[in-house]
């Protein structure tokens, strides 16, 4: 059952992302319609850039292993990079997946090139992730709350990114009438 999960969860989150998007940009296209043209349009490259945070995940996992007999100062740099590697997969790739039409090794290495480019942004997304993470260890039930809000405040960021840099042109507004 859990392997459904892991094999779902990039396809997943590109639609999550989609969706989001299409909030931020208040179209009002039917949610259901716009989550199932996501999912038709881009599930393969998803499901397996989705897949790469696997290996990266066990990594973290056989790192974070060693902590009780290596100690926090031998596993902390470690775990910082599968923790950036896992956070660029998530939070840059799967959204480039959502938003262009390359090929995945392209939306991989173009993800990777922005989230290390811009450590601004990247850095921001990390201090949201690990206070997210608190907040869920603290208190379960912000589960129903905190990732729907990381989502749509980082879709925010990444429209306004894609813009200024002119890797996508703003959305036409609406004459008043």
């Amino acid at each position: 059952m859990s392997v459904g999960l892991v094999v779902t969860a990039g396809a997943g989150t590109v639609v999550a992302y989609e969706v989001c998007r299409r909030y931020v940009l208040g179209k009002d296209a039917g949610l259901w319609a716009v989550a199932t043209k996501a999912w038709r349009q881009s599930w393969r490259q998803a499901t397996v850039v989705g897949l790469l945070a696997v290996p990266v995940a066990a990594v973290g996992i056989v790192t974070l292993s060693y902590l009780p007999t290596s100690g926090l100062a031998e596993v902390l740099v470690p775990l910082l990079v599968v923790g950036l590697f896992l956070l660029l997969l998530i939070f840059w790739c799967l959204p480039l997946v959502a938003r262009f039409t390359n090929p995945t090794w392209r939306q991989v290495r173009n993800g990777f090139t922005l989230g290390l480019t811009t450590p601004s942004l990247t850095f921001l997304l990390a201090i949201a992730a690990v206070l997210g993470g608190v907040a869920l260890w603290n208190m379960p039930i912000a589960v129903l709350v905190v990732p729907g809000l990381i989502l749509v405040w980082w879709c925010h960021l990444l429209e306004r990114f894609f813009v200024a840099r002119g890797y996508v042109r703003p959305e036409a507004e609406e004459a008043e009438v």
